[in-house]
């Protein structure tokens, strides 16, 4: 949830998804292959109608499918891509149903006429019984009416539900397009879960057509995680963010755009289920979710990381490790608009394993207690170290708190207001960083060396539901120098 919401994506969609998600493991309990996921890969949304009555009503884990006079059937179906086109197969009998995909992913076309072995409608079982156990309709009942376990029950228990006999029937051509259909029984589900929990809000539809959906990720940390209206790019367990993107097979090209507007990344259709994202590093423009302002909105901290582009495999969860620091900002602080600029550029630019600045090393241990089933407060937080005190770096930028107020506390609210001294205050701390660590999933992080002196800790993380921060002055000496921090050292963001 927290990674979803710190993503982009509408809070509202994040609970849905969870809920869909706690069902499906629900069902799983009794009906193991009916929970059972699918493996990642591309899908389609939507409903596809045309002439005579043809209707495709894709949903989770199948498609629903009637044409003429046949009531909708569920089927599987699986989605092949050739010479830059993508074709759809349906399990229908007697013989499986192949459509062609338009260029737009919107339209689909097969030969006809098609027979089909459906079902039709053919009544309704009210489910109530008299007291012989014959079908009764509670209009017409005249003693008491029971349930089909004689039970007794009263004449408005709705314990009804229709008939079906197979039928087989002749249907025409298809060309079905998603333009003028009908809402489909996918979108009326999620989009009640969305408005269920974001005031009526639905957020952004999901586009007819092709979609993706799981997880695929590389050695290096990058993945992409996909859902019916966006992808989340992420380095790395924690850097994430949602873009927008489309499944491309015109019959010129084929592959996966992702929308993102400084860095747009296209992903090609590997073997095995691969994606291929190319070469070279890619900077994550991720956030942390640090707390919530006097409207419940939640409030971000950036988290800027980099990992290296390769190829993405099908993977049931995201990477718990990968990626560098690509750039720091103070706790609380939501991300500024703009590039940011490099860490560290003044005053001896910013330490890395690769080139460190100095023979003296800092190693952060969390001193939290480890409760069952509770990740470590600190675990995977990064780690700033700083040339000069917060408030100091905060002052030399030119930016002024008010007397009484904490930094973090206005800094958090300059940037949430998108002020001017936002900018200012993340360019600040970018230049006074020294060095900086992600923690493992212990709280513990060693920073690449810097030269002997004095620093100051740029830390924080939420524990019981308040946010805390570490930004003590610290002595380092040449050689290994050590801090354990826990909730005696912190200090509160209130």
């Amino acid at each position: 949830m927290r990674r979803c919401i710190s993503s982009g994506r509408l809070p509202a969609t994040c609970t849905g998804n969870s809920l869909l998600g706690a069902f499906g493991q629900m069902v799983g309990q009794v009906l193991p292959d009916l929970a059972k996921e699918p493996a990642p890969g591309p899908e389609l949304a939507g409903v596809f109608e045309g002439a005579g009555n043809w209707r495709l009503d894709f949903i989770d884990g199948g498609v629903l499918v009637n044409c003429s006079i046949l009531a909708p059937d569920q089927h599987k179906y699986a989605i092949d891509f050739k010479n830059n086109r993508a074709y759809l197969t349906v399990d229908t009998m007697p013989k499986p149903l192949v459509l062609a995909l338009g260029p737009d992913g919107k339209t689909m076309t097969g030969p006809g006429p098609f027979v089909i072995d459906g079902v039709i409608v053919t009544g309704y079982d009210s489910g109530l019984r008299d007291a012989s156990g014959r079908p009764v309709d509670a209009a017409t009942a005249t003693g008491p009416v029971f349930d089909a376990n004689g039970q007794r029950v009263s004449r408005s228990a709705n314990t009804g539900h229709a008939t079906f006999a197979p039928r087989r029937a002749t249907c025409p051509a298809l060309s079905l397009s998603t333009n003028g259909a009908r809402v489909g029984v996918q979108t009326m589900q999620t989009d009640l879960l969305k408005s269920l929990f974001n005031d009526g809000d639905k957020g952004p539809p999901t586009p007819p057509g092709i979609r993706m959906h799981g997880i695929f990720a590389a050695s290096t940390g990058f993945s992409v995680q996909f859902f019916p209206e966006s992808a989340i790019l992420g380095c790395g367990p924690d850097a994430a963010r949602a873009y927008p993107y489309t499944v491309v097979a015109d019959g010129t090209k084929m592959g996966i755009k992702i929308d993102a507007p400084d860095h747009p990344l296209t992903l090609a259709f590997g073997p095995n289920g691969s994606l291929d994202a190319g070469s070279g590093s890619y900077q994550v423009h991720g956030r942390i979710v640090v707390g919530q302002d006097d409207n419940d909105d939640f409030t971000f901290a950036p988290m800027e990381q980099t990992c290296n582009l390769g190829v993405l495999a099908p993977s049931k969860t995201i990477p718990s490790s990968g990626g560098a620091v690509a750039s720091v900002a103070p706790p609380g602080t939501p991300a500024a608009p703009g590039a940011p600029a490099s860490p560290g550029t003044a005053n001896g630019g910013l330490s890395t394993p690769a080139a460190p600045l100095g023979n003296a090393s800092l190693s952060i241990v969390s001193g939290f207690r480890a409760q069952n089933g509770t990740p470590n407060p600190l675990a995977g937080r990064p780690y700033v170290l700083l040339r000069d005190s917060y408030a100091n770096a905060l002052a030399k930028s030119g930016v002024s708190v008010p007397a009484g107020t904490s930094p973090y506390k206005y800094a958090g609210a300059a940037c949430a207001g998108r002020t001017p001294d936002c900018q200012k205050i993340n360019d600040a701390i970018k230049v006074s960083a020294a060095s900086a660590v992600r923690a493992d999933a212990n709280g513990s992080g060693t920073f690449p060396g810097v030269a002997p002196g004095t620093y100051y800790l740029m830390i924080s993380a939420p524990f019981n539901n308040q946010a805390l921060v570490w930004g003590q002055a610290v002595q380092l000496k040449p050689g290994s120098n050590s801090v354990t921090l826990d909730q005696s050292n912190a200090t509160p963001i209130n």
